[in-house]
């Protein structure tokens, strides 16, 4: 099972992205009429209604569709399996999850402020203005579902976070040394500005062999700031006189080049060269895609990063401790399905199309005018920003 929270949607968070929600992305044959006062999820701890469960379907489904077009749901990710079915299985394990949170409530002393209450009301409102009663009704969602879910989601939250203060874990030794940060200072002379100014006064990039002149001219100025820094000059003003703009001078970060209080990232060839240093010594010329660095050690031990590093490691540490003791509780905790929500589907507007033809429903009677085109998936990637040292 993956980590606890990673599977556990923020409902409460819902409001940020209500606007960019897509209408009209229903289930029609699982909408609408007393179906909404059906069970969903039913645990020991409480239960989840189908109102309720076709909302968080319904926000995860436009979410997705947002990124990855509508047809992303009939695409098989193993056999007979589709992503449909994949997801569906994930939403029901996040509702058990959010019941036995919320059960959980009592015990840590959590329950939702007046302040909570007034912005879950609030919450409710935008939502029937952003998303429209109309698609309320046809995806049999209610205001007391959307209540309910965002009072339950953000009750699990806090108790989550209770549960995480509580957890007590102890930092190894080699834990602790991993999570000491050095502080450096730095000269950057780049060779990223590879543009001249044409007569038009326009930016251009250099011819080849104007490339070739710049950047060796860029090694000759840091050779020449490198002897002057290891010849006793002040580094600073070497920095203020050699340094490219925004260059940075003063940089924090553990091993892996991590800084936690600005929570940025060096690049390898630098943080590399870093720690090979001693306190007090000068790199040689260290080359990056920003250009040349000289990089000066003030410290092994910088005292206020690595205090912060060392609380993100504890709450690592803490997190990955309380994963596993939810992991084992919902590994233990039973939840039954209602045939109801067994037959609900997250499938493309396509494919209900085409169950509403065989079913003899038409386009008219479902709402839908079949027309809709199809978006390819698209692969959605991460990129870590990475600062300019």
């Amino acid at each position: 099972m993956k980590a606890f929270m990673k599977r556990m949607i923020s409902m409460a968070a819902i409001g940020a992205m209500t606007g960019a929600l897509l209408a009209g992305c229903g289930n029609k044959d699982t909408a609408g009429g007393d179906k909404a006062e059906e069970v969903a999820v039913t645990m020991e701890q409480g239960s989840i209604s189908m109102g309720e469960a076709r909302l968080y379907a319904y926000v995860m489904k436009s979410q997705y569709e947002s990124y990855y077009g509508s047809s992303i749901w009939d695409m098989e990710v193993e056999d007979g399996t589709t992503f449909g079915d994949s997801m569906k299985n994930m939403i029901t394990e996040q509702l058990a999850q959010m019941i036995v949170l919320n059960s959980q409530a009592e015990d840590y002393g959590v329950s939702l402020s007046e302040e909570d209450n007034e912005a879950v009301e609030d919450y409710v409102e935008n939502f029937k203005t952003n998303i429209g009663e109309d698609v309320m009704e046809k995806e049999g969602i209610t205001e007391d579902d959307v209540r309910a879910v965002v009072q339950q989601s953000t009750l699990a939250g806090y108790v989550y976070q209770a549960m995480l203060d509580a957890e007590e874990v102890e930092l190894t030794d080699e834990e602790k040394a991993d999570a000491a940060c050095i502080k450096v200072q730095h000269v950057l002379i780049s060779t990223t500005d590879t543009t001249k100014k044409d007569a038009e006064g326009n930016n251009v990039d250099m011819t080849d062999e104007e490339k070739e002149t710049y950047l060796a001219e860029q090694k000759a100025k840091a050779e020449e700031a490198l002897a002057r820094a290891k010849n006793g000059e002040d580094f600073k003003a070497l920095a203020d006189e050699y340094s490219s703009e925004n260059a940075g001078f003063e940089f924090s970060f553990d091993k892996n080049g991590y800084d936690p209080v600005n929570m940025t990232s060096m690049v390898e060839p630098f943080y590399t060269a870093a720690w090979a240093l001693g306190e007090g010594e000068i790199s040689e010329l260290v080359e990056s895609q920003y250009g040349y660095h000289i990089i000066k050690c003030v410290s092994l031990n910088d005292e206020e990063t690595t205090q912060a590093s060392i609380k993100t490691f504890e709450d690592s540490k803490k997190a990955a401790s309380l994963d596993e003791k939810l992991n084992k509780l919902m590994d233990e905790a039973a939840y039954t399905e209602s045939d109801a929500w067994k037959e609900y589907k997250l499938t493309s507007e396509a494919a209900e199309d085409e169950t509403g033809a065989e079913t003899g429903e038409t386009s008219e009677e479902t709402g839908n005018s079949g027309n809709e085109t199809e978006t390819s998936a698209e692969t959605e990637t991460e990129s870590e920003t990475e600062s300019e040292s």
